[in-house]
């Protein structure tokens, strides 16, 4: 069967569509404005393109999503309130997933205990799997990495006011060493979620985190500030092919559905 996959970011919207062993990707503007007229113009014009009907349809989006309902988007605050049934399409399933947790279903796996990933782009999240199965929490938001807050010399702030792509353009930070120290604000989280966790595996991907220098201090930060006995058994790896582990792990949730 058919599937379309839909990464919607806060800037650009992703556009996956398999069919036959032929897979195609596009990408269309979103932004603050992007609306569900906009998302089911869009779906429309998928379906007339493809020549769709009696397809599989599965979303993700960079907010909280409870019980298959966007209840929390900062970046897209027009989409509040998304569920499948206002998605106007002749898809004959539809899901919808936070973007972080889609992620993880394309690498998560049942040889390993604990393994999370850390999403960082223009917003921040983590997903958390355990013997690879992805664990939502008991109201589908578990990994709300980016609202804990840290103590600095100005003041208490979240994580994503101190390390996401947002905050990072917002106070035009360019050079190495204002990246580095957000990519360990960054990394003082995950050592938090590494020392709760024990994980095997942890998964870094976005684009914030293709920055040398927020990468290396986001690194560098885990392994001061983790226990050494939570890390020693721990791999940390970048993700093959960021750009597409959204849509990819949809594929996956549609296949295990």
């Amino acid at each position: 069967m058919a599937e379309l996959t839909i990464e919607i970011g806060a800037d650009t919207a992703l556009l996956q569509f398999i069919d036959n062993g032929v897979t195609e990707q596009y990408k269309v503007p979103t932004g603050e404005g992007f609306s569900l007229a906009d998302l089911n113009q869009f779906i429309a014009d998928c379906e007339s393109d493809y020549q769709l009907s009696d397809y599989q349809l599965a979303l993700a989006v960079p907010g909280m999503v409870r019980h298959q309902s966007l209840f929390s988007c900062r970046h897209l605050p027009a989409l509040m309130g998304l569920s499948p049934d206002k998605i106007h399409c002749k898809a004959s399933r539809v899901l919808l997933s936070n973007d972080v947790q889609a992620a993880l279903h394309a690498v998560a796996s049942n040889k390993y205990r604990c393994e999370i990933l850390v999403g960082c782009s223009a917003g921040m999240g983590m997903a958390v799997a355990f013997d690879g199965q992805v664990f939502i929490g008991a109201e589908g938001i578990a990994g709300d990495l980016g609202n804990c807050r840290v103590m600095t010399e100005s003041g208490e702030f979240s994580l994503d006011q101190m390390a996401s792509g947002e905050s990072i353009r917002q106070r035009r930070f360019r050079n190495p060493v204002e990246l580095y120290r957000s990519g360990a604000y960054l990394g003082m989280g995950i050592a938090w979620a590494v020392n709760l966790l024990n994980p095997q595996r942890i998964w870094l991907a976005g684009s914030t985190l293709n920055q040398a220098d927020y990468y290396k201090g986001c690194v560098a930060s885990i392994k001061e500030m983790a226990m050494p006995a939570a890390l020693s058994h721990c791999q940390i790896s970048r993700v093959d092919d960021s750009e597409t582990i959204v849509c990819r792990g949809l594929h996956t949730m549609l296949l295990q559905c």
